[in-house]
C-alpha cells in the first residue's frame, strides 16, 4: 500500500485532499478502500484511520531514506522536498507528534466501536466551526491553536499563565484580568454545552 500511495502522490505534485486520495484508492480497486462505505460513520472512521496510519508510515520511510517529506492533513496530503531539515530534527519531531503516535497505534482502531466513531465524527464537525463568541474568546486569550485541537489541560495552563502575568498584585491590569475571566467563562460554557450533546 505504501508504494501505491507514493505513486499516487508522485502523480499529483500539488497534493490531494483526503477525500480525493480515498477516491483514487477506490478507483485503483485497493481491496480495503474499494469496499469502504463513507456514508457509514464506523466505516468512515476505519477508512480514515487506515489511510492516516499508512501515510504516517510512508512519511517515516521517506524521511529515513530520501530528501522527501510528506505533508499530512485532511485538506492537503502532498509530497514535499525537505532539503532543509536534517533527519535528527525530524526524528525529534516524530517523537513529539501526538497525531503520529495516535495513528500508528492500531489499538485505537480496534477500540473504536460505532458509538465512539459517531461521537468522534459529530463532535469533530461541531468543534471545527465554533461560534463567533468562542473565536472571540480564543482571540482575547491569545490562543491561535484551533479549538478542536485544544485540550482542557492546555486551556487551563494557558489561563493560569495569563492571570499570573496580568494580576494586579504583579503590576498587571484589573480590566485585563476581568476580560480573561470572561473569555474563560465563554469557553467553559461552550465546552459544557458540547459535552451535553454527546
Amino acid at each position: 500500500m505504501l508504494n501505491l500511495l507514493h505513486g499516487i502522490l508522485t502523480d499529483n505534485p500539488l497534493g490531494l485532499t483526503e477525500h480525493q486520495l480515498i477516491k483514487q484508492l477506490k478507483d485503483q480497486q485497493h481491496p480495503f478502500f474499494a469496499e469502504a462505505d463513507l456514508h457509514d460513520p464506523l466505516s468512515l472512521f476505519r477508512t480514515h484511520f487506515v489511510l492516516f496510519n499508512a501515510l504516517y508510515q510512508l512519511r517515516d520511510h521517506l524521511r529515513a531514506t530520501s530528501k522527501l517529506d510528506l505533508r499530512i492533513s485532511v485538506l492537503l496530503i502532498r509530497l514535499d522536498n525537505d532539503t532543509n531539515s536534517p533527519n535528527v530534527a525530524q526524528t525529534a519531531m516524530q517523537n513529539s507528534d501526538p497525531l503520529r503516535a495516535y495513528y500508528l497505534d492500531l489499538s485505537h482502531l480496534q477500540a473504536t466501536d460505532r458509538s465512539a466513531a459517531e461521537a468522534l465524527l459529530y463532535g469533530s464537525l461541531h468543534s471545527l466551526n465554533p461560534p463567533a463568541q468562542v473565536q472571540d474568546a480564543l482571540a482575547e486569550l491569545g490562543i491561535e491553536q484551533p479549538w478542536h485541537d485544544l485540550s482542557d489541560k492546555d486551556l487551563r495552563q494557558h489561563y493560569r499563565h495569563l492571570v499570573s502575568i496580568h494580576h494586579p498584585d504583579r503590576g498587571g491590569c484589573t480590566q485585563r484580568v476581568q476580560r480573561i475571566n470572561q473569555a474563560m467563562d465563554v469557553l467553559r460554557k461552550h465546552q459544557q454545552r458540547h459535552l451535553s450533546r454527546r
